[in-house]
């Protein structure tokens, strides 16, 4: 690239630098993205709705992400003025071939071609049908039956949840779809709650009326 367009895009990195840390220092004065001195605004949310206090965690992380965005592109552009210093800018970092004037035109800090960034796109099927891997991990206590894909008559963590949920919880009995009552809804059709030996499943009065 030649010495004059070398130039030309560091003014423009510079340009859009100043316009960046501005940005940044406008957030930082008005206390955006930040819970500030003032922040919440009354003494206790005791007596709110939960949708208010939903609406204020949005606000604050939104203006967070729009804080570290700011950050990420501030950090972009100085590494870019690094490469223009080292003499690998306007080369693609995965293939090594030239990044066209036109796409540096609009984003003077990309760091591949255009071909190169589009191959490294994930493919919208594939993350539809990904499931995060914490899943894996709150999963595996209470859902052991559906990993082991088969059904058995241990007494396991979803069987330590319906009994314990039988207690009651946050759901009032309307809530569970036709249900009556808790211990009509958290049952564990798929076993037999626990019984492992069919001697287990002798209640006391079936015991007391064999009894001579």
């Amino acid at each position: 690239m030649y010495s004059d367009k070398i130039e030309y895009f560091r003014q423009l990195l510079l340009k859009q630098k100043r316009d960046i840390e501005q940005t940044i220092n406008t957030m930082k004065k008005n206390n955006t993205g930040t819970q500030g001195e003032y922040y919440p605004t009354e003494l206790s949310s005791y007596d709110n709705h939960p949708a208010e206090i939903g609406t204020d965690l949005f606000g604050v992380e939104m203006n967070t992400a729009l804080k570290v965005h700011e950050e990420h592109l501030l950090k972009e552009i100085h590494d870019a003025l690094g490469r223009i210093d080292d003499g690998s800018f306007g080369k693609c970092e995965f293939c090594g071939n030239e990044i066209s004037e036109e796409r540096l035109e609009a984003l003077p800090y990309a760091r591949l071609c255009i071909d190169c960034e589009e191959n490294k796109a994930i493919d919208p099927e594939i993350l539809a049908n990904s499931r995060p891997n914490e899943e894996r991990v709150l999963d595996a206590p209470l859902g052991r039956k559906y990993l082991n894909q088969r059904e058995d008559d241990e007494y396991e963590g979803l069987d330590q949840f319906y009994d314990l949920m039988k207690y009651g919880s946050s759901d009032s009995p309307q809530d569970l779809g036709g249900y009556h009552e808790y211990e009509e809804y958290y049952t564990n059709e798929t076993d037999k709650q626990g019984i492992v030996d069919d001697m287990d499943d002798i209640s006391n009065e079936e015991y007391k009326r064999q009894l001579p």
